[in-house]
């Protein structure tokens, strides 16, 4: 009986292959230790074995995870390029034609509506240097009037779309967006570009192999809700707080508005919410939340305010300041512009560390929230709650393998090894 070897096409390889010298366009027989993620790296120069997989499935099978040690697969000529079958009849050639120029136009406008957040916030940033507080709060509002101007003309460039006949999610790419600076969850230079980030890439391929998708950093994290998903140039963003939105009276308006435009995955992860303040300040030894009133609460833009809402910390009752980054944050309470920073335990513990404010700047043990992290999708998103539902049964097949507590064992010992 002939033997075969099985081998993981996610798996790094075990051992050197000949994959190293191999060329496309030609035959290629599969060596002990490879892998397709690894024949697609070195081949075409990427990790997404899709073109192999495609062009081979008659020899591959419906499982691309399996291949065999001696098959013979056959390496597509052109890197990149989808490999389908022939459409049948006229109509289905428009079909294809319209979904690739659907995908093309998302992916345009996503390009054009990244340029365009970044060049905001550069402008931004250094008119703040030499501007007078006035002259930055209207060149906030005018930036503002922007957003809300490509939002609009985002928003009818989809409807537009929408005319046409729209492709099954599971024939196109989807598009995610993220941010950095958010170690240990998403963060380019962090091993698999963060915890959060492997984990909803493993959540796809877990419960659909074949599902196309591409994940964009872009680190301005206000206009991911801004600007990129409501005109729909992107299909999801993560990580993001999912508020009590079943009491929604009880929510700031920021957060009831999150919770009427967007739908929410299941949690892939918890962190806790806690509040930081000077020593000797008081405020990081006070075990009521009533003992912050009047007081000035640093918490960064874009980050939910559910958990202080639902203690009655909003305002007038404190003051609320919100800068772009947690670093600010710090900034502000070693200055006196805030007395306290609202933020995640393990973000602050970086900072404060990184920033030199050991001892300066101490967690208050007393108050804490714990929250979850989710994958969010546009209300008006038609295959948004698709997206989530591949996601969520992702998420259930690696938590009930024990794969989703490896990676975070994974992600979280490098963190605290690295810092």
């Amino acid at each position: 009986m002939r033997k075969y070897l099985i081998a993981s096409s996610l798996a790094l390889a075990a051992a050197a292959g000949s994959a190293a010298a191999q060329e496309a366009c030609a035959p290629y027989v599969i060596q002990r230790g490879d892998s397709l993620r690894e024949l697609a790296t070195k081949v075409y120069g990427t990790s997404d074995y899709r073109l192999i997989y495609d062009a081979n499935r008659d020899v591959i099978g419906k499982n691309p995870n399996i291949i065999h040690v001696g098959a013979t697969l056959q390496l597509p000529c052109a890197p990149g390029a989808e490999v389908t079958t022939p459409p049948a009849t006229e109509a289905e050639a428009m079909a294809a034609e319209m979904a690739k120029e659907l995908i093309k136009a998302a992916e345009e406008r996503a390009e054009k509506a990244i340029a365009d957040a970044e060049a905001r916030v550069a402008a931004a940033k250094a008119e703040a240097v030499k501007a007078s507080d006035a002259a930055v709060l209207a060149a906030k509002a005018e930036a503002k009037k922007e957003i809300e101007a490509a939002r609009a003309e985002g928003a009818a460039l989809i409807r537009e779309a929408a005319v046409k006949e729209r492709p099954e999610v599971r024939d196109r790419q989807i598009l995610l967006i993220t941010g950095g600076d958010y170690a240990p969850f998403t963060d380019e230079d962090l091993p698999n570009r963060g915890l959060y980030t492997k984990l909803v890439e493993t959540a796809f391929l877990r419960a659909a192999p074949e599902q196309a998708y591409k994940i964009q950093f872009v680190n301005d994290w206000s206009s991911h809700l801004d600007l990129l998903m409501p005109t729909l140039a992107f299909d999801g963003t993560f990580p993001w707080s999912r508020p009590n939105c079943e009491e929604a009276e009880a929510l700031s308006p920021s957060d009831r508005s999150r919770c009427e435009t967007y739908n929410f995955s299941n949690p892939f992860y918890e962190v806790v919410d806690t509040f930081f303040a000077k020593d000797g300040s008081g405020y990081e030894t006070t075990l009521t939340y009533a003992d912050f009133a009047s007081a000035t609460i640093c918490r960064p833009e874009g980050w939910s305010l559910s958990h202080m809402d639902a203690v009655g910390l909003y305002e007038p009752a404190i003051k609320l300041y919100r800068p772009v980054s947690p670093d600010d944050c710090f900034t502000a309470v070693m200055d006196g512009t805030a007395d306290i920073v609202a933020i995640e335990a393990h973000l602050a513990v970086e900072a404060v560390g990184r920033l030199g404010y050991e001892h300066q700047i101490i967690e208050n043990p007393n108050l804490a929230a714990i929250k979850s992290l989710n994958v969010m999708t546009h209300v008006d998103n038609p295959d948004g709650k698709a997206i989530l539902e591949t996601l969520n049964e992702g998420l259930a097949i690696m938590q009930q393998s024990g794969e989703w507590r490896d990676i975070v064992s994974t992600a979280l010992r490098h963190q605290m090894e690295n810092g």
